[in-house]
């Protein structure tokens, strides 16, 4: 830092100039109600400025172990500090403080490397880092990183070591004074291996940071300043490289593997270290920004992802341009029929009672026309707003959990979603009404009509936004919103009128019930809607209580969805 408490690198002022170390006393993970340790009495402390690697065969407990150092899985016992802090207290006040990467980065694949790494810049840097201090210390990073010669590709076109740097170059925009790294340097070649490593080293020894990195390749840990040797989930030995390789009196990490593989190893039981009382270090960390700042960055990330997906964009064409055309094919033979419907007094008696007969007759199959066909545009607008909603934030849970560490508000991250959806709903309520009307000379209100179709839609777009945020993957979500979008038209009473105990139930749940009835309702004053009257005993509830029911289920499913992705950033 200089005199004026500028980073000598230039980046944001983002830590104070004196970093502590991490400690962790007494972990263990315990399963099984306690009868299975992952790992078990894990104790070792880390100097400010190093790099730690840790090592062991698979299923030994290191990623168990690095993941609950980031506060993703809460320990049985013990406890995780960073300069004197709670790790439960660094995610919540400082998050980030610390850098996480788990084996395999989460970008956006079709956005540029440059558009990804801004986007993050964006999200994370606070509004009191000047802009142009912004732009340097990013110029920074991508310098550190070496990304400048492929800022311009697509991250999907990328090597493994070159989306490795990328998510390291990431989490480095934070400037974190710790990182945490699981597995970055899986899969690499030896020379790529080696140069991750020793850029690690660098980042320890020569800009400050503390790394701590799991890791299977053995070829560089000559690199680390410490190395952690677990087996079985317990700690066998924490010590520089060298002297690990000594005191087993081996030549490489592989023969070390090798004697805890095929020899059967004792170890004593766990002992309590009485853990010390530990003075908090002032953490000069920078908060990200606030919500309403970062809605404006997702808007426009979300639109260049929208706009990117070719195969989104040719469906959702495709699905607003037939689902109506749908619809007139059903209506064009039946509706004229609708408007010459009636029934003269006529002084002959039997030709009266033929007349009613035959009006009773065309009467209850007109209804049931006019009555299908404003449901056949419920539901299938109903299929679009899950088509639009199912997927939108399972497709991208691992980017979300990103994001969520460090710091996006998951209220302006669905805020975003909803703002999205609402534009689509428009577009696809507006084009079906108007085609409906000006094809088949529906009657009624035009703005009425698509703001029923309007909220119906999004109400069933966010209703499914809300799964998605609970699922765990796109296609369950997909698979649960058919299953809602299938039970709309049996449990509406539009087609066939249900029990009056199943259907006061049912009802205030069923969004296809409420936007049929309220397109009903706009048609109260003509012929359309008295034939539906005479013939269908399921109640019609008016166009306000309509309008105040599918706000109520956006309102609800809103909050729903807000609540799913929060507790992801709790876990």
């Amino acid at each position: 830092m200089d005199g004026d408490g500028n980073s000598q690198n230039d980046g944001p002022q983002l830590q104070s100039a004196e970093l502590t170390a991490i400690e962790v006393s007494n972990l263990s993970i315990l399963v099984d109600n306690g009868q299975k340790a992952l790992i078990s009495g894990i104790n070792f402390t880390v100097p400010q400025g190093k790099f730690i690697g840790i090592i062991g065969a698979s299923g030994c407990g290191k990623s168990t172990l690095i993941k609950t150092m980031a506060g993703l899985t809460a320990p049985s016992t013990g406890r995780v500090l960073f300069s004197g802090h709670p790790v439960t207290d660094i995610k919540e006040q400082f998050p980030l403080a610390v850098g996480y990467l788990p084996q395999f980065g989460a970008f956006h694949a079709d956005l540029t490397v440059s558009e990804n790494l801004g986007n993050a810049a964006k999200l994370r840097l606070p509004n009191s880092v000047a802009k142009d201090r912004q732009r340097r210390w990013m110029f920074h990073i991508i310098k550190l990183a070496r990304l400048d010669s492929f800022l311009h590709q697509a991250y999907k076109t990328l090597s493994g070591g070159q989306m490795r740097r990328m998510a390291l170059a990431e989490e480095l925009i934070s400037d974190p004074a710790f990182l945490l790294l699981d597995e970055l340097t899986s899969g690499l070649d030896e020379f790529s291996d080696r140069e991750m490593m020793q850029w690690l080293q660098d980042l320890a020894h020569i800009h400050g940071k503390t790394v701590i990195l799991v890791t299977h390749a053995t070829y560089h840990l000559e690199y680390c300043d410490s190395i952690l040797f677990l087996h079985n989930g317990r700690q066998v030995q924490y010590a520089p490289y060298q002297e690990i390789l000594d005191a087993h009196r081996v030549t490489s990490i592989s023969d070390l593997f090798e004697i805890y593989q095929t020899q059967h190893i004792e170890f004593p039981a766990v002992e309590f270290v009485p853990e010390k009382e530990v003075s908090q270090q002032g953490l000069k960390t920078a908060q990200p920004p606030n919500g309403a700042l970062q809605v404006g960055t997702l808007i426009k990330r979300q639109a260049q992802l929208f706009f990117r997906d070719r195969a989104q964009i040719w469906l959702q064409i495709a699905l607003i341009l037939t689902f109506p055309a749908l619809v007139a094919v059903f209506a064009y033979k039946g509706l004229p029929q609708v408007r010459q419907l009636t029934l003269s007094v006529e002084t002959n008696i039997v030709q009266t009672l033929a007349e009613q007969l035959m009006y009773l007759k065309e009467s209850f199959h007109a209804s049931s026309l006019v009555s299908g066909l404003t449901m056949f545009q419920v539901i299938l607008l109903t299929l679009m707003g899950a088509n639009n909603g199912a997927r939108e934030i399972a497709k991208e849970r691992d980017v979300l959990a990103k994001e969520l560490r460090a710091g996006l508000s998951p209220f302006a991250y669905v805020t975003t979603k909803v703002l999205q959806l609402a534009f689509l709903c428009f577009v696809q309520a507006f084009w079906m009404t108007w085609f409906v009307k000006t094809i088949c000379g529906f009657p009624g209100s035009l703005v009425q009509q698509t703001t029923i179709l309007l909220v119906t839609t999004l109400a069933m777009s966010v209703t499914c936004l809300a799964i998605s945020a609970a699922s765990k993957t796109p296609e369950r979500a997909s698979l649960l919103a058919i299953y809602l979008v299938g039970f709309q038209l049996p449990l509406s009473g539009a087609a066939l009128p249900l029990p009056d105990w199943l259907a006061w139930i049912c009802r205030p749940f069923i969004a296809a019930y409420w936007g049929w009835s309220g397109y009903l309702k706009t048609l109260e004053f003509t012929r359309h809607y008295d034939i539906v009257k005479q013939a269908t005993t399921t109640y019609i509830a008016s166009y306000d209580s309509c309008i105040l029911m599918l706000s109520l289920h956006i309102l609800v499913m809103f909050f729903a969805a807000w609540y799913f992705v929060g507790e992801r950033r709790v876990e």
